[in-house]
C-alpha cells in the first residue's frame, strides 16, 4: 500500500469536495450541504491455524464537510483489529491404495491420477487392478482375511456393498461427509439411496443411472411399415400395438421372421418392468417375497401375453443368438435394454440399418416409469488411516466434468449426475440423454432380501422362467410356486 502524508490527504480530500460541488451546480441542485468520507481499507490475512491478534491505531481518511461552498476538514483516528496468521503446517504425504476392478472406469482412473495428485499433493494413489467383476468379490475376501487390503474399493449397488458393510470390511461415511461438507444434492438421489444400507450410506457413487430402461429400435422397419417411432408420451398399449404391426411372417410360410418385441425377463435385467408395474422382489424388511403380490403377478401377465397372447414377441425356443444380436440383424424391432448397449451397438447396425432409442414406456394408468437405480461407486474400507484423503478421490470422481470426460472418452456413462448426463457435449451426439437423467434421478433402488442371500433367490426366478415364457404355467401358478422357493431361502441364516 502506498503512502500518504496527512498534507497531501488532506490536500486530495479538499480538491475532491469542489469537484463535486461544482457537479451539484450543474446539476441545478442548488446550497446544500455534502459530506463524504473515504475508508482506507487494510488488508487482512486469512486465517488458517493459528491466530495472534494485536489492536492497533491506525490513521483513518479524515473526513470533509462542505458547508456554503467552504471546506472544512475533521480528522480522525480509527481502531482496526490487525490478524497475524502462522503459516499452516505441511500436510503428511499418504499414498491411497485402491484395490479395483479391470474395467473401463479404472483406466479412466489411472489417466487422471496425476491431475488428482497436483491438486492434492499430499496424496499419491496407487492402483492395484485385481480382476474383472465375478472373481472381485472373492478376492477382496482374501486381501481383507489376510489384512492386505488397501483404502479404497469400488462395488455396484446392492448386496456386495450391504455385505461388505455388515462384515466391517467398509466404512460408512455419513460422518466423513458431514465433516467435509461435501454437497451430495447434485447427485443423483436414486443412487445415493441405492447405497445406503442400515440407514448409512456405505459408498459414493462416480457412475449412475437407471439401469436397463431403454427402448431401442429400428428405424429403417419402422419406415418400411408407416408406423410412427417411439415417443416420450408411449404407454405400453403403445408399444403392444407398434409391435403388432411391426410383426411380420416374409415368406408367407406361417412362421414369424420379424418380431415386434422381445422380453427379457431374467433377473436383475427384469427390474425395470417389475418397478414399472409397482412390484418388488422383497417386501420393504425383507424378509417376505412379493411376487405373488397383485403387482408383481401383473408384471408377470403382461410379459406372458406378449409372447402367447399377441405372439408379438418371440418365445426362448424362437430367440437366435440373442436378442441383441436379433435387432441388429432386422429379425427383431424393438427390445428393451440399457444405455451402454445402444452406444455400443448403433456404430455396428449403422452399416444396414439406423438405430433409435426412446425411454421405456409408461405404465397405461399410472404413469409410472420402469427404472432401476445402478451405477459403481467407491468404498473406504474399514483399515484405511487416511480416510478423509480417500474421499477427496471419491469427490475428484464425482465431479461433472469428470462423468463427461469419462463418456467422451469411452470408458463409461456420463457420471452420476443430472449435469454431466444433461452437458451439451453430450447432448449433442445422445440426446436421449436427457431424459435418462430425469429417470435416474427418480429411479428406486431395488429391496435386498434380510439376509443378503440375494444369489440364490435370483437363481430361483431365473431357474422357473423359461416356463413361464414357454407357456407352461400360468403367470398366476408361476409366481406362487417361485415365491415358495424364495421364502425357503429367506427363512435361513444370513450368508
Amino acid at each position: 500500500m502506498n503512502l500518504v502524508t496527512r498534507r497531501k490527504l488532506l490536500k486530495r480530500a479538499t480538491s475532491l469536495c469542489l469537484g463535486v460541488a461544482g457537479i451539484s451546480a450543474l446539476g441545478g441542485c442548488g446550497q446544500r450541504v455534502i459530506e463524504i468520507e473515504r475508508v482506507v481499507e487494510r488488508e487482512i490475512t486469512k486465517v488458517v491455524r493459528e491466530v495472534v491478534r494485536e489492536t492497533v491505531i491506525v490513521e483513518g481518511t479524515p473526513q470533509v464537510v462542505v458547508i456554503k461552498g467552504t471546506p472544512r476538514v475533521i480528522e480522525k483516528t480509527v481502531e482496526v483489529e490487525k490478524v497475524v496468521t502462522a503459516p499452516p503446517a505441511p500436510r503428511p504425504r499418504v499414498t491411497v491404495i485402491a484395490d479395483v476392478m479391470d474395467c473401463g472406469w479404472t483406466q479412466f482412473a489411472l489417466l487422471m491420477s496425476p491431475a488428482f495428485e497436483e491438486l492434492f499433493p499430499n496424496i499419491k494413489m496407487h492402483w492395484r487392478s485385481l480382476s474383472g467383476w465375478h472373481e472381485y468379490p472373492q478376492k477382496i475376501a482374501t486381501l481383507h482375511a489376510s489384512g492386505q487390503l488397501g483404502d479404497l474399493l469400488e462395488a455396484p449397488p446392492g448386496v456386495l456393498p450391504a455385505r461388505w458393510a455388515e462384515r466391517g470390511i467398509i466404512q460408512p461415511i455419513d460422518r466423513i461427509i458431514a465433516a467435509d461438507g461435501f454437497d451430495t444434492s447434485g447427485i443423483f438421489k436414486g443412487i445415493m439411496d441405492a447405497y445406503r444400507y442400515q440407514d448409512r450410506q456405505t459408498a459414493l457413487p462416480f457412475i449412475g443411472h437407471a439401469g436397463q430402461n431403454l427402448l431401442l429400435y429400428d428405424k429403417r422397419l419402422f419406415d418400411q411399415a408407416g408406423v410412427a417411432y417411439p415417443s416420450a408420451d408411449w404407454t405400453l398399449d403403445d408399444l403392444r400395438e407398434a409391435g403388432l404391426a411391426l410383426t411380420a411372417d416374409w415368406d408367407g410360410d406361417g412362421k414369424t421372421d420379424q418380431f415386434g418385441y422381445a422380453i427379457r425377463y431374467g433377473l436383475p435385467g427384469a427390474y425395470p418392468m417389475l418397478h414399472l408395474f409397482g412390484g418388488a422382489l422383497f417386501s420393504p424388511d425383507g424378509r417376505r417375497c412379493s411376487v405373488a403380490d397383485r403387482s408383481g403377478i401383473a408384471s408377470l401377465q403382461w410379459a406372458y401375453d406378449q409372447i402367447q397372447r399377441h405372439r408379438l414377441a418371440p418365445s426362448p425356443a424362437q430367440v437366435e443368438r440373442g436378442p441383441l444380436e436379433m435387432l441388429r440383424t432386422g429379425r427383431l424391432t424393438m427390445l428393451r435394454h440399457a444405455f451402454r448397449s445402444f452406444v455400443r451397438l448403433a456404430p455396428i447396425a449403422a452399416e444396414e440399418r439406423e438405430l433409435g432409442a426412446a425411454l421405456l414406456p409408461r405404465h397405461p394408468t399410472t404413469g409410472k416409469m420402469g427404472t432401476l437405480a445402478s451405477g459403481m461407486a467407491y468404498c473406504i474400507t474399514q483399515r484405511s488411516e487416511c480416510a478423509s484423503d480417500v474421499f477427496q478421490w471419491t469427490k475428484f470422481m464425482s465431479g461433472r466434468e469428470m462423468g463427461v470426460q469419462m463418456f467422451l472418452g469411452g470408458y463409461a456413462e456420463p457420471g452420476c449426475r443430472p449435469a454431466s448426463w444433461k452437458d451439451p457435449r453430450i447432448l449433442e451426439l445422445y440426446p436421449i440423454c436427457e431424459q435418462i437423467a430425469d429417470a435416474a434421478d427418480a429411479a428406486e433402488a431395488e429391496r435386498l432380501p434380510w439376509n443378503l442371500r440375494v444369489g440364490e433367490c435370483l437363481d430361483v426366478w431365473n431357474s422357473h422362467m423359461t416356463a413361464l415364457c414357454l407357456g407352461e404355467t400360468t403367470p398366476r401358478r408361476w409366481a406362487t410356486k417361485v415365491a415358495e422357493d424364495m421364502e425357503r431361502v429367506l427363512a435361513l441364516a444370513k450368508t
